[in-house]
């Protein structure tokens, strides 16, 4: 199985990948492969923009473009050249998933997503602000539960936003006049380590 480079640097990917990713492809029938690495970085922005906002983020409550509502995110701006051209293969049972290569001719599968997601009290968390896609650090995609590729100094530390002692909101990373930044805070003894608040997010390589 090949995996794009750019979903990696540009889409916020990471292996092992998301529950959410392997929701969204098998509720389309497609294989990742099919995703454009301009695509991808929608998905996983969904993805982020939910966990930041403490909303466990499913195909149900995905929503589609929709005139008379607010959107959660700004389009990336700028394009990708060539990016089909940088790829590397893995082992098949790294996404434990029975991913399907769709043909065109099959069209696309009907999902069923909220239909009154504009009425509910998580849309309206969502929506107080409409933010960028953009790359993010590997500090805050840990800290949303995408990504565990991180080892603090401290077993028992996590990665949190602060800022200017106002509190800790994911949210701020969009926000480059927050003043803030990706720190370390320490669990309490007793809870559970960081990585096992997370693991549960990911589908994790087979043998």
């Amino acid at each position: 199985m090949s995996l794009y480079a750019d979903f990696f640097r540009e889409g916020n990917f990471r292996l092992p990948m998301s529950r959410f990713i392997g929701e969204v492809l098998t509720g389309y029938g497609l294989h990742i492969s099919q995703i454009s690495a301009l695509g991808l970085p929608r998905i996983t922005h969904f993805e982020f923009f939910y966990r930041a906002n403490h909303v466990e983020p499913s195909l149900r409550s995905s929503i589609s473009r929709t005139t008379g509502v607010n959107p959660c995110s700004r389009d990336p701006s700028k394009s990708l050249h060539d990016w089909k051209q940088k790829f590397f293969c893995i082992r098949r049972g790294m996404i434990p998933l029975d991913m399907h290569y769709r043909a065109e001719s099959e069209g696309v599968p009907r999902v069923n997503v909220s239909i009154d997601f504009a009425d509910q009290e998580w849309y309206k968390v969502l929506t107080r602000k409409v933010t960028p896609i953009v790359q993010l650090e590997e500090k805050a995609l840990v800290a949303a539960g995408m990504s565990m590729l991180w080892a603090p100094r401290d077993p028992r530390g996590f990665s949190i936003y602060g800022y200017q002692g106002k509190g800790y909101s994911l949210m701020n990373v969009f926000d480059s006049k927050a003043g803030g930044a990706m720190v370390i805070d320490v669990l309490p003894e007793g809870r559970p380590l960081w990585v096992d608040h997370i693991k549960d997010n990911f589908l994790h390589p087979t043998r």
